[in-house]
């Protein structure tokens, strides 16, 4: 008895599906849905009351089929050695919101919700502060808020509570009353970039927007300001008069000096001749000798 009753939880295990959390995609973004199968079936459908066609796409060992209706963006990521038969959607659309289902051997191994939004851009520098906007109704059965980034909760405040921080992140608790749920964040960092989810009332409701995508910017070392151009001027100015003062100056000195020289005594005849003095070589003979 007790051997059948494991095997029957581990039966029961098997064949119960994986249930993954809501996937968030961004409108022209790409995004995957996981799915994990080790066996050789695999098959994704897609369920929505408006649409025709639900079957995605089948997949056989590592030769997949995709409808010819969703050929164009969607496609398996076969990876037989880990089991992996995630679906990859190219470049996200607002209408591919829902649910999607994938099967292995025949059994549903794999339900996933997949939202899509259009997120407020919101853009900020390194080390400033900045302000996330969320609005909702919480007149009435609104008790809770939640932010979440990149599909992680960051802050929840419940209705009545004191505590609406966590660290550089802090809600007003006023504001909830007013239906403003903004996420304030302080002394922003780089890693803070992502994206947000405002979700109200146990993450039934968004809120308004729906999603904010946060950018932040490297701030970049502050330089010495420019130089206006009226200081071009008067540095050109002043250089000018600086060289005509140093000429003048130079001129003075040059010529006390040429003044107060001391003159030469030594007279000097000037057109007096000059005696050359030549070697007088003796006068050649002309009496030829006698021969005899």
């Amino acid at each position: 008895m007790k051997l059948t009753g494991v095997l029957l939880m581990v039966c029961l295990s098997v064949v119960q599906p994986q249930t993954f959390p809501d996937i968030s995609a961004i409108v022209n973004e790409p995004v995957t849905l996981p799915c994990t199968c080790s066996g050789q079936k695999v098959k994704w459908s897609i369920f929505h009351p408006r649409l025709t066609k639900s079957f995605i796409a089948s997949c056989h060992h590592e030769t997949c089929q995709i409808d010819q209706h969703f050929q164009k963006r969607f496609s398996v990521l076969v990876d037989t050695s880990r089991g992996n038969f995630s679906m990859s959607i190219s470049s996200a659309l607002y209408n591919d919101f829902g649910f999607y289902r994938c099967t292995c051997n025949g059994k549903s191994v794999s339900e996933v919700k997949l939202k899509v939004y259009d997120p407020r851009i919101v853009m900020v520098f390194e080390g400033d502060n900045v302000t996330l906007p969320c609005y909702g109704d919480t007149r009435r059965d609104a008790k809770d808020v939640q932010w979440k980034k990149d599909g992680k909760k960051l802050l929840e405040y419940l209705y009545g509570s004191t505590n609406a921080s966590a660290g550089r992140f802090m809600m007003s608790e006023e504001g909830f009353l007013d239906g403003d749920l903004s996420l304030n964040i302080s002394k922003v960092h780089l890693s803070d970039a992502g994206f947000y989810l405002c979700l109200i009332q146990g993450e039934s409701r968004d809120g308004d927007p729906r999603a904010v995508l946060l950018k932040v910017e490297e701030r970049q070392p502050e330089h010495q300001p420019p130089t206006p151009p009226n200081s071009y001027k008067q540095l050109a100015v002043g250089i000018t008069l600086g060289l005509l003062l140093g000429g003048i100056i130079g001129a003075i000195i040059y010529c006390g000096r040429r003044f107060t020289q001391p003159q030469d005594t030594t007279s000097t005849n000037i057109g007096a001749p000059v005696q050359e003095e030549f070697q007088m070589l003796p006068k050649p003979s002309s009496t030829l000798p006698i021969q005899d």
